[in-house]
């Protein structure tokens, strides 16, 4: 828990973040990037931290000491929930949304394949009836009632 006498002070609060990341950084594996911040950036920033007044008594030191464990408890933390939640997302979850979605795909495989027979069944049974007949009938010409053309 942040000490509650820092916790307005933006340079402090500023301290605290750039802790918690260098050990992000170094439990993600990106030691070089935690090395940079704990060498170079948070060394100044505790520098100019150190030299704001303070109440009388304050042990500057102790609390210090005492945010950089809580810190480091806090990254662990959340490392080991991240761990638990991705272990119930990939033993529980997973499975029964990969179980979900083939039957999914499995019902539209089916309908579709369903359809196709259906389809297929009737183009069959239209090649196999006979022929339509024709709606408008026309006669026979004979060839009597052939046209005859007249020469005026």
């Amino acid at each position: 828990m942040i000490n509650r006498a820092y916790a307005n002070d933006p340079l402090w609060m500023s301290l605290v973040d750039q802790f918690r990341e260098a050990c992000v950084l170094r439990r993600n594996g990106r030691h070089d990037e935690s090395e940079h911040l704990l060498q170079t950036e948070l060394p100044s920033k505790i520098a100019t931290w150190s030299k704001q007044p303070m109440p009388v008594g304050t042990d500057r030191r102790s609390a210090l000491e005492t945010m950089f464990q809580e810190e480091q408890r806090r990254v662990e933390e959340a490392f080991f929930v991240q761990k638990l939640v991705a272990t119930q997302i990939e033993e529980q979850l997973l499975p029964k949304l990969c179980f979900m979605i083939a039957e999914e795909i499995r019902d539209v495989v089916r309908a579709e394949a369903q359809a196709g027979k259906n389809l297929a069944e009737t183009l069959s049974r239209r090649k196999t009836q006979s022929p339509a007949r024709p709606r408008v009938h026309f006669d026979e010409l004979s060839s009597d009632d052939e046209p005859q053309l007249q020469v005026a």
